[in-house]
């Protein structure tokens, strides 16, 4: 019988016999399998300890109630129940361990059975049993599904997930797929959301509750295993082979009714495989999933769901679609406060409920193309590990560590030298400078503030959050003023209309600048761009004329040549903190003034590819050489000229309309003797040459750089 076995089952049969005899019983029974299986340490074992069951408890209780004889036996016989026991264990095992009998293949086939004196000793002693026959069956299942080749491929989540985190707020969706999970056909849950809402994490989520087992007893050893279509289709050369990995997974999860296949961007099976005379992932699985021989949870964004699974309707319609929906400010504040504990134990920083909510809302502010709650915990990692790096001050322990350096030296110098006194001096001044190291690289400023929010979010949406607005300011004033001459009042205007944005104005600030040619306007966005220090992203609208001129604008749409190319306003999302000139607006297209429409008005677009472009935080400056000219006592009425050159409805979305006056005599003769270096030329002369009246002082500037040049010619000859 023992050389059916491995040398572990038949030892632990030897050891029943032993039992049997030391307690004279005329049988070897289930009590007698259990005692020799409690013996020794093993997976079994293990369980039972934690149910505080153990050899000498057993032992106790089975000679209370069944005692022990007086005479010897030099028979070895088995019950009919532990033969049948035996029986049952192994078949068991021929079906799901290669053959391979096991302590636990045997404790399982006893509580099975639910009767024998080792089940009623059990009992006595108060034992869950079906607790246990659980555990041992998890335990099985996972020892065996080692081999399986869903584990090469695929990760498990239930081994994977930190029973330690948590998902806050996600209540409704993880119902709603436990109850797909428990329907008996067609049992799949997908999971549509945008990037970053916690689709997996709400997966996870599942995976943990089941480990704790918080679930409906259908779904307590169900094992989420997550699978990618990449691993699948990598190292299939030839055509069939992707089908018949494929395939034998299916089989596999199929015949291990306890798994749950998860697939992450499952929009990929549409294609996957695919190829020529091949059939793709999609079509194989589109059968199990209807008749429900295998359980699987999908997640996907909304515009890859569209694209692809959508329009297979019959890949769709095995589904059943979960939206998971961005979290509000409030949840997402609530799901921070739920996991900054763990941040503050891995980065050993302090993290304050204030310093959560200004994540929160900061990043909703200013980090515009991700969403919550992935932007905010992002934010919310990188704030840590910069903080943790700030509070290091490198510099000074650089400078310490040199003069250690120095001072070594001279302490080898003096040894050398057998100065001794002097050698114990440098001792002592190492000594104190590897103190002062030690402490500065022990210091720790731990403590989140505003302020290093602020400079993290600075420094990865480029956007100058610290810089002193009053200082901007003055800069912007002090280079306007010394280079536009005679237009005080318009730079005042904008001087306050900046100032406005700078103070966390959350609307675009754009302004329709009017005056004629050459008196300055498209010369002010530029010094302002160049004050701030920031991009200039200059749109000359005579190259916007046409009505397929918006398509330069925002992008080709879908199924024309160039959809998806670059296009103009997408800098915008790499520098969302801009200055954007629309110069000679009166020029463009009635279709490109209907986009700068929206813009001024929503502050967002939406380009040819459905991304959203945010200019929130852009300044716009639109400039025309129609003259507004205002009636007396009307100053700030617009005239006709204006009002029948742009809708009503445009002009109202400005934030302001600022006039540029036409250049008097003074300030041009001002202008001349400032720059003109050859002053024999009468300036009146000048002015009627340039025809100032007509080109301001563009015409101007050219006959003073060509006088200046011919008298740096004349230098050089």
């Amino acid at each position: 019988m023992y050389n059916n076995y491995g040398m572990n089952i038949a030892n632990l049969f030897k050891r029943a016999e032993g039992y049997q005899k030391e307690l004279k019983h005329p049988y070897v029974g289930s009590e007698h399998l259990l005692m020799a299986i409690l013996d020794h340490d093993n997976d079994a074992t293990i369980v039972f300890k934690k149910y505080n069951l153990t050899l000498e408890k057993f032992k106790k209780e089975l000679i209370k109630i069944v005692g022990s004889a007086t005479n010897n036996t030099d028979y070895v016989l088995y019950t009919p129940l532990l033969r049948k026991i035996i029986e049952n264990a192994t078949n068991d095992a021929i079906d799901n361990n290669n053959g391979k009998v096991c302590e636990r293949h045997l404790i399982l086939a006893m509580l099975d059975e639910g009767e024998g004196i080792a089940v009623r000793i059990l009992l006595s002693l108060d034992i869950d049993l079906d607790s246990i026959y659980d555990e041992l069956k998890i335990n099985l299942i996972k020892a065996n599904n080692k081999k399986l080749e869903i584990y090469e491929i695929g990760k498990s989540l239930s081994k994977t997930v930190s029973l330690e985190e948590k998902v806050i707020g996600r209540n409704n969706e993880l119902e709603l797929i436990i109850e797909t999970l428990l329907r008996k056909k067609k049992s799949n849950p997908l999971l549509i959301g945008k990037a970053g809402v916690g689709k997996t994490a709400i997966v996870e989520e599942l995976a943990r509750r089941i480990n704790k087992g918080l679930v409906p007893s259908n779904l307590l050893n169900k094992e989420i295993i997550s699978i990618e279509m990449g691993s699948l289709v990598s190292g299939t050369k030839y055509r069939g082979e992707f089908e018949e990995r494929l395939q034998k997974i299916i089989d596999e999860v199929i015949h291990n009714k306890n798994i749950i296949l998860f697939i992450d961007e499952i929009h990929t099976i549409v294609n996957a495989g695919g190829a020529e005379g091949a059939i793709n992932a999609s079509d194989i699985l589109k059968p199990y999933l209807a008749r429900g021989d295998l359980k699987c949870i999908g997640a996907t964004t909304q515009d890859e769901y569209y694209k692809t699974i959508n329009k297979d309707k019959a890949l769709d319609r095995r589904f059943l679609r979960i939206d998971i929906k961005e979290p509000s400010l409030k949840e997402t504040v609530n799901i921070l406060n739920g996991i900054k504990q763990e941040y503050e134990n891995h980065h050993k920083i302090t993290i304050s409920d204030k310093n959560i909510n200004d994540i929160v809302m900061l990043s909703d502010r200013y980090i515009k193309q991700k969403n919550n709650p992935d932007k905010s915990i992002d934010l919310l990692d990188m704030i840590c590990s910069f903080k943790k790096v700030k509070s290091i001050r490198y510099e000074d322990i650089n400078k310490l560590n040199e003069e250690l350096n120095i001072n070594n030296k001279k302490l080898e110098d003096s040894i050398l030298n057998n100065n001794y006194e002097e050698a114990i001096n440098y001792k002592i001044k190492s000594d104190k400078l590897n103190k002062k190291i030690e402490n500065l690289q022990q210091e720790n400023n731990n403590k989140v503030t505003k302020e290093d929010i602020l400079e993290v979010i600075s420094k990865n949406t480029n956007i100058p959050l610290l810089e002193d607005k009053n200082e901007i300011l003055k800069k912007i004033k002090e280079i306007l003023n010394n280079n536009i001459l005679g237009e005080k009042e318009a730079i005042n205007k904008i001087i306050k209309n900046i100032w406005i944005k700078l103070n966390n104005n959350p609307k675009v600030l754009s302004m329709l600048l009017l005056g004629p040619s050459g008196v300055g306007k498209t010369c002010t966005v530029k010094l302002i761009a160049e004050a701030m220090g920031v991009n200039l992203i200059r749109l000359d609208m005579s190259e916007y004329n046409l009505e397929t001129s918006v398509n330069k604008l925002i992008g080709v749409s879908s199924g024309y040549v160039g959809y998806n190319d670059n296009y103009v306003l997408r800098k915008v999302l790499d520098n969302p903190y801009s200055i954007i000139l629309i110069d000679e607006i009166e020029k463009a297209s009635k279709e490109v003034l209907n986009l700068f429409l929206q813009i001024l008005d929503e502050g967002f677009i939406t380009n040819s590819c459905g991304e959203k472009i945010d200019f929130s935080n852009t300044m716009i400056f639109a400039t025309s050489n129609i003259v507004n000219k205002p009636n007396v006592g009307f100053s700030n009425k617009l005239n006709n000229n204006v009002v029948e050159s742009f809708q009503p409805e445009f002009l109202g979305r400005f934030t302001e309309v600022i006039n540029f006056k036409n250049i008097d005599n003074d300030i041009l003769i001002e202008y001349i003797n400032n720059n003109l270096r050859n002053k024999n030329i009468d300036a009146n002369i000048l002015i009627k040459e340039a025809n100032c009246e007509k080109f301001g002082f563009r015409n101007l500037r050219n006959l003073i750089n060509k006088y200046n040049n011919e008298i740096d010619i004349e230098i050089m000859i």
